[in-house]
């Protein structure tokens, strides 16, 4: 059981510290959005001369930021929960819950995964653009969702490994 338990634990370390180390260099993200509604701002209302293309990368690189960033929020525990029981529960009794309703994550997962994947292999064989003026490619975006669900699904896993170790054996996985 022993190396059992090393195999599990080093898996998630694995997991738990690329979804850290991810989640920090995406803090930059934030800046590079700020960035570039900055200077939209200032274009905009100092020069009289808007940017065609600022909203529009914006939105892109906000929607990338959010689905990598899910990965990270629950690594941290971060994401809402229903706490009208479940703070009144032991440890234990969490842990089995939430490797029951673990059930519905992958579920749910497994759907995201297979229609964002179908329209990410949509995008990438076709090379989408967008219809704006910019007319910026925008299969790459779509292909940083798939993985951003993948980082996802395995940080999940990750969380669905401590939680049963925890239910089984009464004790953290360390």
């Amino acid at each position: 059981m022993k190396n059992g338990k090393q195999q599990l634990m080093g898996m998630v370390t694995i997991i738990d510290r690329t979804n850290g180390i991810i989640g920090k260099v995406l803090a930059t993200v934030v800046l590079v959005m700020a960035g570039i509604m900055l200077y939209e701002a200032v274009s905009r209302h100092f020069f009289q001369s808007p940017t065609s293309w600022a909203n529009e990368i914006s939105k892109m690189v906000f929607g990338f930021y959010m689905i990598w960033a899910g990965a990270h929020a629950m690594l941290h525990k971060e994401h809402i929960s229903m706490d009208l029981f479940y703070d009144r529960w032991t440890p234990r009794a969490k842990a089995m819950m939430d490797s029951i309703t673990f059930v519905f994550f992958i579920l749910f997962i497994s759907l995201l995964l297979q229609k964002v994947g179908a329209d990410a292999i949509f995008a990438v064989s076709i090379k989408e653009t967008s219809n704006s003026t910019l007319s910026q490619p925008l299969y790459h975006w779509r292909a940083s969702l798939v993985v951003g669900i993948v980082l996802l699904a395995i940080q999940g896993l990750a969380h669905f490994i401590r939680n049963i170790w925890f239910a089984v054996y009464g004790e953290e996985l360390k």
